[in-house]
């Protein structure tokens, strides 16, 4: 258990198997991408959506709530908000130890609530507390809203106001804005990932990874409302989770299924797409800010094999002439690169893309030149994005 500051924040923390599979791709300046894998971007993201908002009408808004907001140059609906740090923690007596993702998310100026902390020994409403990963990381200070007995009684709840985080970006949703369905906070390069599927019109387009429903609501935005849109996902809480943002923001004509979308050929002869989006579950290596990882070598290898199961998916249900793109937010060789290249066996071809962000993939093999990186001590985040045509 957590006693007091035991942990550094220079780098973020990985099992050496997996430092060892980033030491494929990095080399000698894997080092340069642990220390930047432990801060957030330079710029917190959202997406304009434009169903009910100009891009232009929405920073004025946001604007005019006190903050900074720049539009991206290439794609427009993309907000930029900067992340201010890092700031001064105050060490003081009281600790709350909180799990890894609450510990993550109060690094960017996320509150605690009750079901993440973990240890919170003589908390009374009031105090003033520090902050604490699992492993010890001080990740910001706050206020107490609740007591020990409240936290571990009731489990719910606001139990931590956080007034010092580590890294301040904006609360977005709590915004009028947000609630009004004007924005979503989205990723580059997720959004990115979209511009490169280029949905149109008129088209049937398949999300074979649905949740939680930002890229979903991004083809539907792209779209204007006039495409036939498919969205998978094998949990009932993802689908549900991706109605209510689908609600949220104005998307009425999407489809959403619960099904295992590796099966979707089978299960559903009737689907021909023109377009298919391939985002599936990941080592989420590029996700920052991250103080540590538990994933082994031997999940991530695992994890691929999965990945490659919706690719070989989705080239079955694209239509001859049409598009797959694959995207993760990781960076490992195996659920990039590799992966990729098994979608060559599945009768898909790389082709550019149209819209280019990020650094040319690895040129493992003809095509690879095709593909976008986004590293962590380039980019802030990590991330990899693949568009294939399916060969007549």
């Amino acid at each position: 258990m957590v006693k007091g500051l035991t942990a550094s924040l220079e780098k973020a923390e990985l099992p050496s198997d997996v430092s060892e599979l980033l030491r494929k791709v990095y080399g000698e300046t894997l080092n340069e991408v642990l220390r930047a894998m432990v801060k957030p971007p330079a710029s917190y993201h959202v997406r304009a959506n434009t169903l009910k908002i100009s891009p232009g009408e929405l920073a004025a808004r946001l604007k005019a709530s006190g903050l900074k907001v720049s539009q991206h140059p290439v794609i427009e609906e993309a907000l930029a908000i900067p992340v201010e740090g890092p700031n001064p923690v105050p060490d003081h007596p009281l600790k709350v130890v909180v799990d890894k993702f609450t510990a993550e998310s109060v690094m960017v100026g996320a509150h605690v609530y009750a079901p993440g902390v973990s240890r919170c020994h003589g908390l009374r409403r009031g105090s003033t507390v520090s902050i604490l990963s699992p492993r010890g990381h001080l990740v910001g200070a706050g206020t107490a809203e609740m007591s020990e007995s409240e936290i571990l009684t009731f489990r719910v709840g606001l139990a931590v106001k956080v007034t010092n985080p580590l890294y301040k970006a904006p609360s977005l949703r709590e915004s009028v804005e947000y609630h009004e369905g004007l924005l979503y906070p989205q990723s580059l390069p997720s959004m990115a990932t979209v511009r490169i599927l280029n949905p149109q019109p008129g088209e049937t387009i398949v999300d074979l990874n649905c949740a939680p429903g930002g890229k979903l609501s991004h083809i539907c935005q792209l779209t204007k409302g006039k495409a036939e849109i498919y969205g998978f996902d094998r949990s009932s809480r993802k689908i549900e989770a991706t109605r209510q943002t689908l609600a949220r923001l104005g998307c009425g004509n999407v489809k959403l299924v619960e099904a295992d979308s590796r099966y979707v050929d089978k299960d559903f002869p009737e689907v021909k797409a023109d377009r298919v989006l391939v985002d599936p579950p990941c080592s989420a290596l590029g996700v920052t800010p991250k103080l540590y990882s538990g994933k082994t070598a031997e999940e991530i290898r695992a994890l691929a094999q999965y990945q490659r199961q919706f690719l070989k998916a989705a080239a079955k249900i694209v239509k001859p002439g049409g598009v797959v793109v694959y995207s993760v937010c990781t960076i490992t060789l195996e659920e990039c690169e590799e992966t990729a290249k098994f979608a060559l066996e599945c009768g898909l071809k790389p082709e550019a893309p149209p819209v280019s962000l990020g650094t040319p993939g690895l040129r493992l093999f003809d095509g690879a030149e095709f593909f976008q990186r986004f590293h962590p001590h380039l980019h802030g985040f990590g991330y990899f994005i693949a568009r294939f045509r399916r060969r007549d």
